[in-house]
Formats: structure tokens, sequence, C-alpha cells
């Protein structure tokens, strides 16, 4: 009688543990599943990257920019220019550090940060990876300079860690390099000296300029 019972209890404690291990086999493949479509799932996006197109490559645009910052400071002891969602994906097309695995990029301008966005592949399946940025305005000794920062990655509507992220392409960050921009117009390379502030803002980047002498303001990209 009592080796019925621990017969019987072995084998009722050998199913309990046989369905919690499948019950957790289940609920994993569940959560993949439901992460693996969000990751095939196309984000929100908005409306396609918009403002005013100063130009189809860098050179056009940074000579636009430096007109239109000169004018200013023609009249006024500063100046503020406008980086279009236009622009900024003409300069991440640009400095695509992996045309291969990142294709159709856009940027879009999206709660103060900037948003960078591609084409690419896990497998066979196509995705949308996904990118925001923050523009950080310093000036070390005099040298005034914007710093692009990574803030978090995605795959279609599926969050990433940062360290993933970084491993995907640890170049991320140089496709917003803005410094190959100023560099890409004599004039513009000069104004970078007298750069005081830059901000995103809903209609684009803004970038604030000062004439010499004249007080730093950086309230002007606000």
């Amino acid at each position: 009688m009592n080796a019925t019972r621990t017969s019987r209890a072995g084998q009722a404690g050998l199913f309990r543990g046989c369905c919690l291990g499948l019950l957790v086999l289940v609920l994993v493949a569940a959560f993949a599943t439901v992460e693996g479509l969000r990751a095939l799932a196309a984000p929100d996006l908005g409306p396609p990257p918009g403002g005013t197109a100063h130009g189809s490559s860098m050179t056009v645009i940074a000579a636009a920019l430096a007109g239109d910052a000169a004018s200013q400071l023609a009249l006024a002891d500063h100046a503020v220019v406008i980086l279009s969602e236009r622009d900024l994906t003409v300069i991440a097309v640009a400095r695509n550090p992996s045309p291969s695995r990142f294709r159709n990029p856009q940027v879009r301008d999206r709660d103060g940060y900037v948003m960078v966005t591609a084409e690419s592949s896990v497998g066979p399946f196509g995705v949308t990876a996904v990118a925001r940025f923050t523009l950080v305005f310093s000036n070390p000794s005099a040298a005034p300079t914007i710093t692009v920062q990574a803030v978090d990655f995605g795959v279609g509507q599926l969050g990433l860690p940062g360290f993933i992220g970084d491993r995907l392409d640890p170049r991320g960050s140089a496709t917003l390099n803005l410094a190959g921009l100023f560099a890409a117009d004599p004039q513009l390379a000069a104004l970078a000296a007298a750069m005081e502030c830059v901000s995103v803002k809903a209609d684009g980047v803004h970038v604030g300029f000062r004439r010499p002498g004249a007080a730093a303001d950086t309230s002007r990209c606000n």
C-alpha cells in the first residue's frame, strides 16, 4: 500500500515537473514570438522628413546655411539657422557608415531628439532599425563643438538595450556628425568658431551664431 502511494506521489511529482517545464517553454516561446513580431512590425514614425531642403549634397547645404547666417549677422549680433529633417537626411545618407547594412536612412526630429531610421535585415526578414540621438553643445577652450550622443536603439517596435545597439553599429553616431557639414564650406567653417548654441525643434535643428565680440546668448536656440 505504501509502495503504491509512493509510486503515485512520484508520478504526480514527475507530472508536475514536466508540466512546469512545458509551461516555461511555452511562455518563453510565446514571449519570443511576441517580441519577434514587434521587431518585424513597422515603427510609428509619423510623417516623412520635411522642412526646407537647402540642397542635395552636404556642400550645397553648408553653403546655404553659411549664406543665411552671414545675412543675419550683417544686421544683428546673433543668427540662427535651421537644419531641416530633409537636410539631416541628406547628411545621414552621405555619412552612412554601413550603407550595405543600413539602407535608405531618414532623419526626423521627435520630442527634442534626432531619430534616425534605416532599412536593414535580420536573417531573411526585413526590419527597420531605429536610433535616437541627442545633440550636446559645448565650448571647451573657446572651441565650440556639437557632440552627437546615442540615447536608445530599436528594431521595428522593439526597444534594444544600449549595449546591443552599440554592438550592432558602434559608429552609428557618425551618421549625424555635423563636423563634416561645417567643414564642407569655408565660410561655415569660419562661422563655427562663433557658434553659441544648438537645439532640436519640431522644424529642425537650430544652430546659433554670434558676431565676434558679442556676448553669447544660448537662449537664441530655444
